[in-house]
């Protein structure tokens, strides 16, 4: 009987989630090419590869909710730390009221000088950041070479040019785009991202907790992006007179800015865009989770079912 083996996670991995998850979704490949051919057979002759195709399909499953389970718990180890006051508080609320979310990279981290001339908190964020814009930022926005991806990659083009203010203008709408994208939007009528932060807050705050303990990084994460959408980012601005510090939307799509858009202004939407990617990838992972449970009673229930 051809059959789909539970992963076990090596023992030099154990400390690894990223190895395992490498590890298991090459398998994960493997095994969806080995249950396609058992499913055929199956519904050619389904009384005799019921139980072969039934067993294989209930470990495939086990698999990738295992899988899930692993960028869950990825994401919360990295951020079970942030609780205990590692980061210096100050720093974060600072830079949370300057605009900044602060990148996975660097939830346990401080960002200190190294000499030289004495400089703010947020310049050594934009030193920073941009030192490591190549590791922060490079990664897919949607599915690889996506219309929404290509748009994200001409940003990082422009960043890298110093053109800032092209940057800015097409990193507004990817921003609202993959908003739409993480709330499962296909309606046609207009999405307005101000009127939909709230759905997102909903989504974060049923995602399972690993260990079965509180961990609200990332309620907390969302709150802070719903905030900055609402507060500044997407907020109604027509006013000519006090330019404000953050940057924002409106002002750049009517011309109304007077001042140069700078570095600053697209390192932090990129910082928002990595954060996105981080909720999307959570929020996808419990949903994945919850759907294969149900899946996986149905066939222990189809099992256990005498039959006639």
């Amino acid at each position: 009987m051809r059959k789909i083996n539970i992963f076990q996670m090596e023992p030099e991995f154990i400390l690894g989630d990223s190895q395992n998850l490498h590890a298991l979704q090459k398998k994960l490949n493997e095994d969806a090419l080995l249950l396609s051919q058992i499913e055929i057979d199956y519904n050619n002759d389904r009384n005799k590869f019921n139980q072969e195709f039934v067993s294989a399909k209930i470990n495939y499953l086990k698999n990738q909710h295992l899988y899930c389970w692993l960028i869950l718990k990825h994401y919360f180890d990295q951020a079970i730390n942030s609780e205990i006051k590692t980061f210096p508080d100050f720093q974060k609320e600072e830079m949370r009221k300057k605009g900044w979310m602060i990148p996975q990279y660097y939830i346990n981290k401080s960002i200190m000088a190294t000499g030289g001339s004495p400089v703010t908190t947020e310049d050594l964020y934009v030193r920073n950041i941009d030192k490591l814009f190549n590791t922060l930022f490079n990664f897919s926005i949607g599915e690889k070479n996506s219309r929404i991806d290509r748009y994200y990659q001409q940003a990082i083009s422009n960043y890298k040019n110093q053109c800032y203010y092209s940057c800015a203008v097409s990193l507004f709408p990817i921003i609202e785009s993959y908003h739409q994208f993480i709330n499962h939007f296909n309606d046609d009528s207009f999405y307005k991202i101000k009127d939909n932060l709230e759905s997102l807050t909903e989504k974060m705050e049923n995602v399972k907790q690993i260990y079965n303990i509180k961990i609200k990084y990332y309620i907390d994460l969302v709150k802070q992006f719903n905030e900055l959408a609402k507060e500044h980012y997407f907020k109604k601005s027509l006013s000519r007179k006090n330019e404000p510090a953050i940057i924002n939307r409106n002002r750049i799509m009517h011309g109304l800015f007077t001042r140069e858009i700078s570095q600053k202004d697209c390192l932090q939407l990129f910082c928002v865009i990595s954060n996105m990617v981080v909720i999307k990838n959570m929020i996808d992972a419990n949903e994945r989770m919850n759907e294969i449970e149900k899946e996986l009673a149905k066939l222990q229930e189809s099992i256990a079912k005498p039959k006639d």
